[in-house]
């Protein structure tokens, strides 16, 4: 039995709800761009004051974690997109063709939701945690840590969407036989 076609209102719903999922994650480098610059622009502030002016901002360290977090964060559903993401071809190589790459891709993709949904739900569960229990940074800012932690959990909740939406793609657009 062959998969719905890309005509049919189903195709059409998964390719505009793909386009909604793409604009996200487009969005969400950008952020992940931003917070390279900004992180990159702190240090060297710190560097320059440090070496020239003996002076310290006393919150690169802190604010340059809390920068990497976003940046990671926000880049992993593009780099998915985008097909950056860590594969092992080496694997997909030694497959005999596409169908067979087609079947991997769907069966890493399905351990990849799974996996991601996890994590996802765990770290909207840790960002729960952090605001009701006050939980701060140790250092002099007094970060309240659900902010950090909201990048996290936003993150891999864009990740998830991005790899239901590639899921769906593959199951609606497929012309492979079941």
């Amino acid at each position: 039995m062959a998969a719905a076609s890309p005509d049919r209102p189903a195709a059409r719903v998964a390719v505009a709800a793909g386009r909604v999922v793409d604009a996200l994650s487009t969005a969400a480098m950008a952020v992940s761009a931003a917070a390279t610059v900004l992180m990159t622009g702190l240090i060297t502030v710190e560097v320059i004051g440090r070496s020239v002016f003996r002076v310290s901002t006393l919150v690169s360290d802190e604010m340059s974690g809390y920068l990497l977090v976003v940046l990671t964060f926000f880049g992993l559903a593009d780099s998915l997109r985008s097909g950056s993401f860590i594969r092992v071809e080496f694997l997909y190589d030694r497959l005999s063709g596409p169908g067979a790459r087609r079947w991997l891709d769907g069966a890493l993709l399905l351990a990849a939701l799974g996996y991601t949904a996890f994590l996802a739900y765990h770290f909207w569960a840790f960002v729960g945690e952090s605001y009701r229990f006050g939980t701060t940074s140790v250092y002099f800012t007094r970060t309240p840590l659900w902010i950090p932690q909201l990048f996290m959990a936003a993150g891999t909740s864009l990740l998830l969407l991005t790899i239901a939406a590639a899921l769906v793609r593959r199951l609606v657009t497929s012309t492979d036989r079941a």
